[in-house]
């Protein structure tokens, strides 16, 4: 998916804590985190392409 690109980082947290709630039998984390991931997905796929990300690379930014 094109549109993922900018948005890879989060996925793949998102990914990773997945990973971590399945590996200590937290399931309901784990289901709520592949919500979240098909969202984030979802969300990042229906973003022009050219739309500038003032926070992009700042994690410290939240709006």
């Amino acid at each position: 998916m094109e549109g993922t690109v900018k948005h890879d980082w989060m996925i793949r947290v998102l990914e990773d804590l997945q990973r971590y709630a399945i590996a200590h039998e937290m399931i309901a984390l784990a289901e709520h985190l592949d919500q979240a991931l098909l969202l984030a997905f979802t969300e990042s796929a229906s973003l022009p392409d050219d739309a500038g990300d003032p926070g992009e690379g700042d994690l410290a930014l939240f709006d």
